[in-house]
C-alpha cells in the first residue's frame, strides 16, 4: 500500500493543487476510454484536492494516432462537466510529448501543445534515450524558445547521475515527477533531489481507474511530513501555478 506508514504528527492537506500531467481526456491515448470514466477521474481528481488541472494526452505518433478533433471534442465536454460541477476547478490543455527529430516543428504547426497556452512543454523520452540524446532536445527546445518539463525522470535509468540532472536544470529544463516516485526503486535518489530543491513539479499522470498512482493528498501530506510543508506546498501548488503563469492566492 503506498504510503501506509502513519505520519509522527497529523498533516492538515489543503486544497489548490495543481496537476500538470494526467490522461483523463476520454478516447484519445491510453487513459480514460469513455466519457463516464473521464466524468468518474476528474471527480477523483477534485476529491484530492485538485483546483488546476492541465489535460496531456501523449503526441507520440509512433503508438498513438493523433486525434484533434477528438481531443478537441473531449476537452470541450471536460470543460463543460467542470463549469457545472466544480465551478472552483479550472483547466487547460497540452500534451505529453514524445521527443523526436521533428518535435519542434509539430510544436509550431500546433500538432502538439505546450501546457495550457504557455511555452513550457511537457517533455517525455524513451527509457533508452541516452543523456546527451537528453541534453540535446533540451538545447534544442530552449534555443527555439521553449521550455521543457522533463515528466516522471524517475523512469529514465539514464539520468541518475546527479551532475547530469543538474545540468539539464542549469541549462533551464525543469523536471516533474509523478506521486508514485517516492516508492520506486529510485526513491532515494528522488528523495535526495527533493530535498535539495532539484524536483520542481509533482504530478499523478493519472490514466484510469484501474491504472491510477498514489493520490495527491496521501503524496503531499508524506511530502510535508517528510521534507516540510514549504517542500509539498511548492511541488504541489506554487511551482506548477508559476508554470501554468497563474498567481498563487
Amino acid at each position: 500500500m503506498f504510503f501506509s506508514k502513519k505520519p509522527k504528527e497529523p498533516i492538515e492537506v489543503p486544497v489548490g493543487f495543481t496537476d500538470l500531467h494526467c490522461h483523463i481526456l476520454a478516447g484519445v491515448d491510453d487513459g480514460a476510454p469513455d466519457d463516464d470514466h473521464m466524468y468518474d477521474l476528474i471527480r477523483l481528481e477534485y476529491d484530492c484536492g485538485i483546483r488546476h488541472i492541465c489535460f496531456t494526452p501523449h503526441y507520440n505518433p509512433a503508438l498513438f494516432t493523433p486525434k484533434p478533433d477528438k481531443i478537441a471534442e473531449s476537452f470541450a465536454k471536460a470543460k463543460l462537466f467542470i463549469s457545472e460541477n466544480f465551478p472552483d476547478m479550472d483547466c487547460a490543455l497540452g500534451n505529453e510529448v514524445f521527443m523526436r527529430p521533428d518535435t519542434v516543428e509539430r510544436l509550431r504547426d500546433g500538432s502538439c501543445r505546450p501546457l495550457g497556452g504557455t511555452k513550457t512543454v511537457l517533455t517525455e523520452f524513451h527509457p533508452t534515450t541516452t543523456f546527451d540524446e537528453m541534453r540535446m532536445y533540451v538545447v534544442k527546445l530552449l534555443s527555439n524558445g521553449y521550455k521543457p518539463l522533463i515528466a516522471h525522470i524517475e523512469r529514465y535509468d539514464n539520468l541518475s547521475d546527479l551532475d547530469d540532472i543538474y545540468e539539464l536544470k542549469s541549462l533551464g529544463a525543469k523536471l516533474q515527477i509523478n506521486t508514485e516516485a517516492f516508492e520506486s526503486r529510485r526513491k532515494k535518489l528522488i528523495a535526495r533531489l527533493v530535498e535539495e530543491g532539484g524536483i520542481d513539479v509533482v504530478a499523478d499522470d493519472r490514466h484510469n481507474r484501474e491504472r491510477g498512482n498514489p493520490d495527491f493528498a496521501s503524496c503531499y501530506a508524506y511530502v510535508a511530513q517528510k521534507f516540510g510543508r514549504r517542500a509539498a506546498d511548492a511541488l504541489f501548488i506554487t511551482r506548477p501555478l508559476s508554470i501554468l503563469n497563474i498567481s498563487s492566492k
